[in-house]
């Protein structure tokens, strides 16, 4: 239990919007567009004030004012939102001018940059903030959140006047206190919307779900020849095999080449080389976001309160290669991987998590830290110098663990190595445990040959959260 305390903390909960009726979704993306396009209207005048040199810090403030701003806005947005979003436009500004006043001091080194617009690849960064009193959040059964409308979004969307558009939300709150003023944000890679709501407590407040003194920290590693290969720091391990998968992207990655080298010379693409793309993108995606969900719903049952992935940049440098390449940024789509994983884990579960750099943890023995015999083949890694023999991925996920973790993880008696498909392409596995390794089946995440037990059977889900797309494991 959460130790008493009188004094006052405030801390961020973490959820995910999950509305059923696409108009909802599609009005969620309105408030949200209006929002951003507030604050590229206001940065655009303080921007063109500021960079003219004739004018001063107060032109700057006055080049577009708050009336102006409200009129063009309060009734797509609401007065609460849109006095909202002029306090974050000012919150930028006010920072902007004291670092630029402790550079002219000499108390800053670097020139600061001019406040931006809230642009990513020339689309606006779908994003708000929404006062404390525009909203109202409910944990229960049915958990939701009441969002306050301008009057023209509630007319266009058939809402009365006197209600609040009303959203399922998905997520594991830690905390219970006074909301403060809620950020909502919608990516487009992942069509997922995420809101962080400050909340100011008490420490007897906390939502304490875990007696434990000692947290469970789980490292994603992110294989050479598989998927993800994943350790955590009380033993549990899974190796999520992509080889079939690559393979299939790959066919998908040379046809869209063949019909490319067929094009006349002033055409870029065609129709059916964009219906390729769509196609290899589909079946990534499904793959991927099914994997989310089965690790989601492991860490979950296995306690973990923080996921450290791996971070490819590094890996990059070092063994850059076209296939390589290929499967780093084209078919693990490492960056929206990241960006699934964070929306899903920290939005639905209060699961932290980092991105840390996995560059040679694959090249080191994790039994006696021998580095410069060690050789790999495919899936099997060898130490010459202690004569262990384990699965590279496997390996790799224990070493990044332990790289990220403070304390050393004994993982002496339980040395496992994932069995490959067809037996023997491993070599020897004398002494070895089993670990689960699953396969894609176009579906879902499954255990596949050897397996060190039954697959379970039950697929129930958690209340309220979201609902598993793979098999057990």
């Amino acid at each position: 239990m959460a130790a008493t305390n009188e004094e006052k903390r405030t801390r961020t909960n973490t959820f995910a919007l999950a509305p059923k009726a696409e108009w909802k979704k599609v009005c969620l993306i309105e408030l949200l567009d209006s929002a951003a396009a507030l604050v590229n209207i206001v940065t655009y005048y303080r921007r063109q004030a500021h960079f003219d040199g004739n004018q001063t810090r107060t032109d700057v403030w006055s080049a577009i004012t708050k009336t102006e701003i409200r009129n063009r806005f309060q009734s797509v947005l609401g007065r609460a939102i849109t006095d909202k979003m002029l306090d974050k436009c000012d919150e930028q500004w006010r920072a902007f001018f004291e670092q630029v006043d402790n550079y002219e001091g000499g108390d800053r080194e670097n020139k600061p940059g001019v406040p931006g617009y809230w642009k990513d690849n020339n689309k606006r960064v779908l994003r708000a903030c929404i006062r404390n009193d525009a909203y109202t959040v409910e944990w229960g059964e049915h958990s939701r959140i009441e969002l306050a409308l301008g009057s023209d979004l509630k007319e266009k969307y058939d809402i009365p006047l006197n209600q609040r558009i009303r959203i399922q939300i998905k997520g594991n709150p830690q905390y219970d206190g006074h909301g403060g003023r809620l950020e909502l944000g919608y990516d487009r890679t992942t069509e997922a919307f995420t809101a962080k709501q400050p909340v100011t407590f008490s420490d007897d407040t906390t939502r304490a779900t875990d007696s434990s003194d000692e947290e469970c920290v789980a490292a994603v590693d992110v294989g050479a020849n598989n998927f993800v290969a994943v350790t955590t720091t009380n033993g549990h391990q899974r190796v999520f095999h992509a080889r079939p998968l690559f393979d299939r992207f790959h066919h998908y990655t040379e046809r869209i080449s063949e019909l490319q080298s067929q094009l006349p010379e002033q055409m870029d693409s065609s129709r059916l080389i964009e219906k390729v793309y769509a196609k290899r993108t589909r079946h990534r995606n499904h793959a991927q976001d099914a994997l989310v969900c089965h690790l989601t719903r492991l860490f979950s049952e296995w306690g973990v309160k923080a996921v450290y992935v791996g971070k490819l940049d590094d890996v990059r440098e070092k063994h850059w290669s076209a296939t390589v390449n290929e499967k780093t940024d084209l078919f693990w789509a490492h960056g929206r991987f990241r960006r699934r994983m964070q929306t899903v884990l920290e939005g639905q579960y209060g699961i932290s998590v980092e991105e840390k750099s996995e560059a040679g943890t694959s090249s080191q023995c994790p039994r006696c830290d021998e580095g410069a015999h060690v050789a790999r083949n495919g899936d099997v890694f060898q130490c010459g110098g202690c004569g262990f023999e384990g699965h590279s991925d496997v390996v790799g996920g224990e070493n990044f663990l332990q790289s990220v973790v403070d304390d050393d993880v004994d993982f002496t008696g339980r040395r496992p190595m994932a069995r490959p498909v067809d037996s023997g392409q491993n070599g020897p596995e004398r002494g070895h445990q089993t670990v689960p390794r699953l396969e894609w089946d176009d579906h879902c995440w499954r255990q596949r040959g050897h397996a060190t037990k039954e697959e379970p059977t039950n697929q129930s889900t958690r209340k309220g959260n979201l609902t598993s797309e793979a098999g057990s494991a």
